[in-house]
């Protein structure tokens, strides 16, 4: 019976898929088609044809051919189900297909020819519509292979080139006169990216292939559409990142011709937000600024951009300029984390088994964390020097428990600075507490897959001694019924509150639900700031009993944001600046401009992930600089 191997492949119970008890009785053609895109282990595309009934599919692992001069492997599946037309969804993980399964185009179809080898016919849909062959190969393997290729050029795409080179800049002097486009860049290999058929191919600019298994799922997640970019890859191996800067050629359309602005903004309409890729920064109109920027960021140049330019592959023109900051071009880090090798690392920081993965909903493995790190490196270790830090361990990822290490005086290698500290409350008087001042350090706790690192608000002297608090910091904590949206209105309010007090302070998410405000300040009592932070919750409590409270108990949380003073306790710590969180998603604890604050209406207008980090240190440096240049003196509070 024509469903019966549909039906024996799947289990109604598991699959939403539709699953029709009896087989269909019409025959002869039909007219109606469906494809859809299958995110299952590997990308493709399903065809499915009415016909008898049914829907005759092949699975088409690069997708139609959008030229006549392109020829696709289609392999030949069982028919499926008439309801399958409509059919999108989720298709659960163990099932047969499992993945996501969504509705590429539809429409109808005529048949000009279908045999047991030969099936040709001509589609009229939004996207695909054309005259397509279908031609039967011999059996390889007792799969029903077949050839798939475009017979005609009627609405046919020009065909994506094989062979490009990087454009080049000129080196020079930021332009005085006339527009320019400054784009930052980050000192990587130039490299050409090729998508087609949800697959890509890297080469550099002398053309030879370039592996980089961080962007694995570059292709997939363009799907369908073709483009040739212009890209930076910085690192390597499974720590590569890939800025992209310009578009060649995108779904049968040369772009080079276009100026660079109308390129720029076909760029920002593609899916080029992942988890190891993403735009470029470009800053219209500006000029010394950017340089500045970029140079306080320690990134060795930018690229000014005449916006009227077209691209010339694999020539070197004076419509771009490449201005350098004096910052030297990065090095490839020692031992870096990479695919190769069952210990990698960086410096004398050794990563076993860089390919687990840590975060499954994202597929974010210890090599990536490693590459975090090391990507924000600069603008996090002045957040975490000479502060006692606490890890957080998900050793077998954030779906599995994890554990708070304070004392690591069993297994630290001797060249970490560790400090004895006080821990009252604790398993022993003391503990060897881990101080990572360097990227080395933060490559010790990534191998140790320590993704949270909490640091108190005070630093340690030269000698180990405490020093007074340095920081005073609002952990705003939202209670059941509210969202990180209540916590920006109360820290606007507290921010009010505070330049009343002739205090400036600085913001920044948790990572998680909610957010912080901090304050540089110096004391002469280690108690002032925890006393100045509780004065102030009190007060905004009494304010607003229904919507702020100031005491802990979670049953007076309900409907409400907890102003969490007591995170100012010396014996207390809060999640480092730039510190991953052990969340379903690699979020991070990231500073953000009182603007972002403002304008903040949904709760992920305040989620960051580790793939948002480098550009925002890009565009913005540390947000929470500020922290280490100007303390502030506090004031008594009624």
């Amino acid at each position: 019976m024509p469903l019966d191997e549909y039906r024996r492949k799947r289990d109604a119970r598991r699959t939403p898929e539709p699953i029709p008890a009896a087989d269909p009785a019409m025959e002869g053609p039909g007219h109606r088609f469906v494809i859809q895109e299958h995110h299952a282990r590997r990308l493709h595309w399903d065809v499915r044809l009415e016909r008898d009934g049914v829907l005759a599919s092949w699975a088409v692992p690069k997708g139609l051919p959008a030229d006549p001069e392109t020829v696709r492997l289609a392999v030949r599946t069982e028919d499926h189900p008439i309801e399958y037309l409509e059919f999108s969804g989720e298709i659960p993980a163990g099932e047969y297909g499992g993945g996501a399964m969504t509705i590429w185009d539809s429409g109808t179809y005529e048949t000009e020819k279908w045999n047991a080898r030969e099936v040709i016919v001509r589609l009229t849909g939004e996207r695909a519509s054309g005259r397509f062959v279908f031609i039967r190969t011999d059996r390889d393997g007792g799969k029903d292979n077949w050839l798939l290729r475009r017979s005609d050029r009627d609405g046919a795409r020009a065909p994506l080139p094989h062979d490009a080179r990087p454009m080049l800049a000129t080196p020079g002097e930021l332009p005085a006169e006339g527009e320019w486009w400054p784009q930052v860049g980050f000192g990587g290999r130039r490299v050409i990216v090729r998508a087609d058929g949800g697959r890509v191919r890297i080469t550099d600019a002398d053309g030879d292939e370039v592996a980089a298994p961080s962007l694995r799922e570059l292709g997939p997640s363009l799907g369908a559409t073709q483009a040739l970019l212009d890209g930076e890859l910085v690192g390597g191996g499974e720590g590569a990142y890939l800025w992209i800067g310009d578009v060649l050629h995108v779904d049968g359309r040369d772009t080079c011709p276009l100026p660079f602005r109308d390129r720029r903004a076909l760029l920002e309409r593609l899916p080029l937000d992942g988890p190891r890729w993403r735009l470029a920064p470009v800053f219209p109109g500006a000029g010394p600024e950017v340089l500045a920027a970029a140079k306080q960021q320690n990134l060795p140049y930018v690229v000014a951009k005449d916006p009227d330019s077209p691209y010339e592959p694999g020539r070197t023109s004076t419509r771009w300029v490449q201005v350098p900051t004096g910052v030297a071009a990065p090095e490839p880090p020692p031992h870096r984390a990479a695919a190769t090798g069952s210990r990698a690392g960086y410096g004398r920081a050794s990563l076993s088994n860089p390919e687990k993965v840590l975060y499954p909903l994202t597929g974010t493995t210890k090599a990536d964390v490693l590459a975090y790190y090391l990507a924000v490196a600069d603008a996090m270790l002045p957040h975490l020097r000479d502060r006692p830090v606490t890890l957080v361990r998900w050793p077998d990822g954030v779906e599995r428990g994890s554990f708070f290490e304070k004392d690591v005086s069993r297994h630290a290698p001797r060249w970490l600075r560790t400090a004895r500290v006080g821990t009252p409350g604790g398993r022993s008087e003391n503990a060897d507490f881990p101080l990572i001042d360097d990227a080395e350090g933060l490559a010790w706790a990534a191998n140790l897959a320590a993704l949270e690192l909490h640091v108190p608000q005070w630093r340690v002297g030269p000698r180990g001694a405490q020093r007074l608090p340095d920081l005073v910091v609002f952990d705003l904590d939202p209670g059941e019924g509210t969202t990180v949206v209540d916590c920006a209105r109360v820290a606007e309010r507290i921010a009010e509150r505070l330049v009343d007090d002739g205090l400036v302070a600085y913001p920044r998410t948790s990572g998680g639900k909610g957010m912080q405000l901090y304050l540089p300040v110096t004391v002469s009592q280690s108690e002032r700031t925890s006393e100045f932070a509780k004065a102030l919750a009190e007060e905004l409590a009494r304010e607003s009993p229904g919507s702020v409270t100031a005491v802990m108990a979670k049953a007076r949380r309900r409907g409400k944001v907890f102003v969490d003073w007591s995170q100012n306790n010396p014996y207390k710590t809060t999640i480092a600046s730039y510190s991953l969180r052990g969340r379903a998603r690699p979020t991070v604890a990231t500073p953000v401009t009182w603007d972002e604050v403002r304008a903040c209406r949904r709760p992920d207008d305040l989620v960051f992930t580790a793939a948002d980090l480098p550009a925002r240190i890009a565009e913005h440096g540390d947000l929470l600089a500020p922290l280490f240049t100007e303390p502030q003196r506090l004031p008594r509070r009624a």
